[in-house]
């Protein structure tokens, strides 16, 4: 995992009652091998019921642009457990 890089702005994924912790920075293999760095958050979504989301977000192509993926989603509070399936891709560079 990688140690410094400035946090990308959320707010577009965030409702007001909503909850993003960020897991990591890394450089994440994506399924054509690419390599990207990427910050890990794990988001509890509270609009529609309680769901979580793992997301991977990496700078875009167009500067100034992120562009954000969502790699895992569970029903209820499950930070805990996307945190962990986060750092386990990070740990293995995001590989499948």
């Amino acid at each position: 995992m990688l140690d410094v890089a400035p946090a990308p702005d959320l707010a577009l994924l965030l409702g007001p009652r909503d909850r993003a912790e960020f897991v990591a920075f890394c450089d994440w293999t994506t399924r054509r091998r690419r390599c990207e760095p990427s910050w890990l958050y794990v988001v509890l979504h509270r609009g529609h019921g309680d769901w979580t989301h793992a997301y991977r977000v990496v700078p875009d192509r167009r500067p100034g642009h992120l562009a954000v993926y969502l790699e895992r989603a569970a029903e209820g509070d499950c930070r805990a457990a996307l945190a962990e399936w986060l750092r386990a891709r990070a740990a293995v560079g995001g590989r499948r």
